[in-house]
């Protein structure tokens, strides 16, 4: 049952985060037209701090109780939630007086005060509620609850201003309300579905401290996955300038949002099932989890190139040409992250979160190096050229620590050699050869999924009318 219920979970989740980045990018273009460029950015930074605020909550604890082969005691449970809620206060209290030092030296107004604080306290004080509940689903693999908070979460976030701001309310409260409103939803939703859960008959008395010790190394690999993710960020920004890094994340955006919707939930998704399967039944499930990612997630990678050339060329004018120049290369690193998620999982589960954390260490220090390295050497574009290169061996890295010795091929007969990626890659040569064809690749992008025997299987199973599609 775990593989079934791997695959729905998936579904879900996968589902409400393609939600999330629709609603998102709808709600921005929106904004982006109806708010002066400081409000805008005020409100995206906003957003920002909440976030990563909600990262140092979310990640470590919550993580450590789901990878846990045993529930954890009340008593525990409860100490943590309790330390939970004591971390959501101090952050909030010390973004608190952050933001009155800037105001007090005037480089903020007390709307935009209000703003930046009151939008990340809405995620700040909410969480600690839902803290053990959210890990209780997680654990039962009961994500329906899940995806439908989260999903409906996101929706009200985005779209509740546009209406308070036609009714005439401030930008800065409009966007506080909503945000209050959205994450207090999410919480009612989770908690409430959580009641209805009963309580594993093995409970584990755990001792609060040991806990502790293994969400700290859960953080500790969640910020070093983080450097990673922002390396334009922290090495093309301080040698080549703000607009350099801007083309980075305008790449990496466009590569996230063409491959990495279900690739993001995967880990969330696979560690409490790979946690309550059998050792020798980890590799497979992994493997079994890549190869859907990879038939999902890829085709779409192979025209991005060729589409967002065209896109610069009609719509910005080459605006963006150097961006699109970086993307072969953002493309190739992107083919690993398929794989390198539910390894990441796969990993959690198998060692200590320290002991991850020590290879997430050695990743990123080849990342740091490498980028560094080829930036001096090729300029902007090296650090492009060093992560399509040292993405692979962090995925090499991973695979060699869970299964050694027998990763090698089976890991990239599932990632690489598959039907749905030989299809892609020649209506991509077919558009390189012949740039006019990109409308007709676009329309036959999904005559690749339909290559995949498994895609016309679940069709079969799914609609009536594909009984006639070949096995």
């Amino acid at each position: 049952m775990i593989k079934p219920h791997l695959n729905q979970n998936l579904r879900q989740l996968g589902l409400a985060n393609a939600m999330a980045l629709l609603a998102a990018g709808a709600a921005s273009l929106i904004y982006a037209s109806w708010l002066d460029a400081r409000m805008f950015a005020l409100w995206a930074g906003a957003l920002a701090l909440a976030r990563a605020g909600l990262m140092l909550l979310d990640g470590g604890l919550k993580t450590a109780l789901v990878r846990r082969s045993v529930e954890a005691d009340l008593p525990t449970t409860r100490r943590l939630q309790r330390w939970v809620a004591l971390a959501a206060w101090l952050l909030a209290a010390g973004l608190a007086l952050v933001l009155s030092l800037l105001w007090r030296q005037g480089r903020l107004a007390l709307p935009e005060l209000a703003l930046l604080w009151g939008y990340a306290a809405a995620y700040l004080l909410l969480y600690p509620a839902l803290f053990n509940p959210l890990a209780r689903l997680e654990r039962a693999h009961n994500f329906g609850p899940v995806a439908r908070a989260e999903a409906a979460s996101v929706a009200l976030e985005f779209a509740t201003p546009l209406l308070l701001l036609q009714a005439g309310l401030p930008a800065w409260l409009a966007f506080v309300l909503a945000a209050w409103l959205a994450r207090s939803w999410r919480s009612l939703g989770i908690v409430l579905a959580a009641r209805s859960l009963p309580r594993q008959a093995a409970i584990q008395t755990t001792s609060s401290a040991t806990l502790l010790r293994e969400g700290l190394g859960v953080q500790a690999l969640t910020l070093l996955s983080m450097v990673r993710d922002h390396l334009h960020l922290l090495l093309v920004a301080p040698w080549f300038g703000a607009e350099w890094a801007g083309r980075y994340a305008f790449a990496l955006t466009a590569c996230t949002l063409a491959s990495q919707v279900f690739v993001q939930t995967s880990a969330r998704v696979s560690l409490p099932a790979l946690r309550d399967a059998g050792a020798d039944e980890r590799w497979a499930l992994t493997l079994a989890q890549i190869r859907q990612l990879a038939i999902i997630s890829l085709p779409a990678l192979a025209l991005l190139p060729a589409l967002l050339s065209h896109a610069d060329d009609m719509l910005w004018q080459g605006r963006w040409a150097a961006a699109v120049a970086l993307l072969p290369w953002l493309v190739w690193r992107m083919l690993p992250s398929v794989a390198t998620t539910p390894l990441g999982a796969l990993l959690l589960v198998s060692v200590s979160p320290w002991a991850a954390a020590r290879l997430h260490a050695w990743w990123t220090l080849l990342e740091l190096l490498a980028g560094a390295l080829l930036l001096w050497w090729l300029g902007p574009i090296g650090l492009a050229v060093s992560a399509a290169f040292m993405a692979w061996a962090g995925m090499a890295l991973f695979a060699a620590r869970v299964a050694p010795g027998r990763w090698c091929i089976p890991l990239l007969r599932v990632l690489l050699l598959r039907p749905s990626n030989a299809a892609a890659l020649a209506l991509a040569l077919t558009v390189g050869w012949q740039p006019q064809a990109l409308g007709a690749a676009l329309l036959a992008l999904p005559l690749a999924w339909l290559a995949e025997p498994g895609v016309r299987r679940w069709l079969r199973r799914s609609w009536p009318g594909a009984h006639r599609l070949p096995g």
